[in-house]
């Protein structure tokens, strides 16, 4: 966003409407979605308590991690697959 908002806007400084001009925030995201959740940050920023922050990604990947192992490699493929194919659809209604 930081590129996109020094040439549009002259600006690093409006890297945040640079970004979400281009949809890539993380509600954007997780709307369209291209992520599958968003961790919280703590106030201020994950660097102002890194401790909290490392409990929260351990626990979204642990339980992840649970659930990608309760499922085959075949099947990991073809929800990846479709995932991929289903961005950028259009409808001529």
């Amino acid at each position: 966003p930081e590129g996109c908002a020094s040439i549009l806007w002259k600006s690093a400084e409006k890297a945040s409407q640079a970004a979400e001009a281009m949809a890539i925030t993380s509600a954007k995201l997780l709307s369209n979605g291209l992520i599958d959740g968003v961790i919280e940050e703590p106030l201020g920023g994950a660097h102002r308590n890194l401790s909290l922050m490392q409990g929260r990604i351990k626990d979204v990947l642990m339980e992840e991690i649970a659930q990608l192992n309760e499922k085959s490699i075949d099947d990991l493929l073809r929800d990846r697959y479709e995932r991929l194919m289903s961005y950028g659809k259009f409808s001529e209604e």
